[in-house]
């Protein structure tokens, strides 16, 4: 099976000329707003009140904390649009408030993971804080060994395993974690156990996977037992196996495998490929498959593609690339292109509502950015993509970018996952000459 070349030495960017230039001046203004402590806290604490579900600010968290900010505020400055006395001030925040609250979980978004890798991007530029990288791995091999990951058929539930904050975002950061010690290693092979199981064939009766999700798990939102009510499997890739498969075989590239493991990998990868659609523009994923009360999963029905990071076709899409990249698989990278591409050919009709990095066009451009190596549709697409970003911004906002997750509710959010910060991290990878370090986030590696 021929090798996959790795992004790292073929990443492309936007070529530098005016549309780099309004980038650049797009990225100034964010950072410029949000370079300290106080004016954070002006902003987290009006987004509060803007939203009718706020998320909560927690300094720790790289996805609605300060750790989140000190990133953007390191590869600002490193793209020569900030200074890294504010990065390293916001970790500083973010380290800080850890003892006023702990961090109680090991989860990528808002838990040790996620401040770890925060931190080890940091360690690239000031090697003074290696120490507390150090300290926080040994934490997080300890948070790991402590957890309860339930392996308990129909009771599992989509934060036990997802990416956001599950076993599969901790295992992606932990296969990061360069000459890990042998606490670190027994850690990573723990979440590896556990995944490996949940891709296990079902004993209960009524469970065609044990990543079935039932009722019983659910949100306290109707509109879930209205859809699914006899459970679903999760296809998203924040939420559902997607991320799952993704974690797996960064794990496997990185060295640390278990018993089982390349099986669960390549069963995961048929599953995902079988459960898409196919409209006038190509492959299309929903965002779950849904069973019937004998437990047979049913046919899903795909109206439209969301269109989004977090969950819908293109989400599905990098999961896959970063399977294919990992295991060298050639087939598999050309559905991820094909899928990507039919992506690209619903946005010259519809965009996305906000222009955030979780379900808005900042997770389409980063996604762009991580396909176009192999895309010569995603190349062409960059700038368009780029432009539309940009058209996003309202220079009557105070981080001229607002979230919209509800038509007509803007929210001035200056996190990474739903605001502000998150889109001008997205667009100075577009300015990047390499793939940043922080699309592990989203992308398990």
């Amino acid at each position: 099976m021929p090798r996959v070349p790795d992004t790292t030495d073929s990443w492309i960017g936007l070529e530098d000329g005016l549309l780099a230039e309004r980038v650049r001046r797009t990225v100034t203004h964010v950072t410029e707003r949000t370079s300290d402590t106080a004016q954070l806290t002006e902003l987290v604490l009006q987004s509060a009140e803007q939203s009718p579900r706020p998320t909560g600010w927690y300094p720790p968290s790289v996805s609605s904390g300060q750790a989140g900010a000190a990133l953007l505020h390191l590869y600002a400055a490193s793209a020569g649009l900030g200074n890294l006395d504010a990065a390293f001030h916001h970790l500083r925040e973010a380290v800080a408030a850890t003892s006023v609250e702990p961090l109680s979980g090991p989860g990528l978004f808002a838990g040790t993971s996620g401040l770890a890798l925060t931190v080890a991007e940091c360690v690239r530029l000031e090697p003074r804080f290696r120490p507390s990288l150090d300290r926080l791995h040994e934490q997080l091999a300890n948070q790991v060994l402590d957890t309860d990951y339930p392996r308990v058929e129909r009771a599992v539930s989509d934060v036990d395993y997802d990416l956001i904050t599950g076993a599969a975002g901790t295992l992606a950061y932990l296969s990061s974690v360069e000459k890990p010690t042998d606490r670190v290693r027994g850690a990573a092979e723990r979440l590896l156990d556990y995944l490996i199981w949940l891709t296990g064939p079902a004993q209960t009766p009524a469970t065609p996977h044990r990543w079935l999700l039932t009722p019983d798990v659910y949100p306290p939102l109707p509109s879930y037992r209205e859809k699914w009510p006899h459970g679903y499997l999760n296809l998203g890739l924040s939420h559902g196996m997607p991320g799952v498969a993704a974690a797996l075989a960064v794990a496997w590239r990185a060295g640390l495998r278990r018993p089982g493991h390349r099986g669960a990998i390549d069963a995961l990868a048929t599953w995902i490929v079988a459960q898409s659609h196919t409209d006038e523009h190509g492959p299309v994923w929903s965002d779950g498959t849904g069973v019937s009360p004998e437990g047979v999963e049913l046919p899903a029905s795909c109206t439209g593609d969301q269109l989004a990071w977090c969950y819908g076709t293109a989400g599905v899409a990098g999961a896959l690339l970063t399977v294919a990249v990992s295991l060298g698989d050639d087939s598999l990278r050309k559905v991820a292109v094909e899928a990507f591409e039919a992506v690209l050919e619903r946005t010259a009709r519809t965009r996305p509502l906000s222009p955030t990095l979780c379900h808005g066009q900042a997770g389409l451009l980063m996604l762009c950015l991580e396909l176009a190596p192999w895309s010569g549709a995603a190349r062409a697409a960059l700038p368009r993509l780029t432009e539309e970003l940009l058209e996003h911004a309202d220079p009557q906002r105070p981080l001229l970018f607002a979230d919209q997750d509800e038509p007509g509710v803007l929210v001035d959010d200056p996190t990474l996952l739903t605001g502000a910060s998150g889109v001008a991290l997205t667009l100075i990878a577009a300015l990047s000459a390499e793939r940043p370090g922080w699309f592990r986030l989203f992308l398990a590696r």
